[in-house]
């Protein structure tokens, strides 16, 4: 079992080792790259394509009025807001 020649082996079998666990990884990183690239332009699409310049608008409205008002129903208000589910958001859907 052990020869002469053991120590190269262990050496051979060490180093095809190491070869494929970089392959492994450097692919692994192309693929998990490749993804999250799709990801980013699906979100700026899916952004660009429902920015409506009056939701912007209310929005915007919405905050100057938070920003300004001293009433005691705005804490109230902003809760609504937070709990209210947004119109970007996709329903969740259950088992089917």
């Amino acid at each position: 079992m052990f020869g002469p020649d053991t120590a190269l082996m262990m050496d051979a079998i060490q180093i095809a080792a190491l070869a494929a666990a970089v392959g492994a990884g450097g692919i692994y990183l192309a693929l998990r790259l490749s993804k999250s690239g799709k990801r980013a332009e699906h979100s700026y699409s899916s952004k660009a394509e429902g920015s409506d310049p009056m939701d912007l608008a209310q929005r915007v409205e919405n905050l100057e009025r938070i920003a300004t008002d001293q009433s005691l129903g705005l804490a109230d208000e902003i809760e609504a807001l937070r709990s209210a589910p947004s119109r970007h958001e996709e329903p969740e859907k259950g088992p089917q």
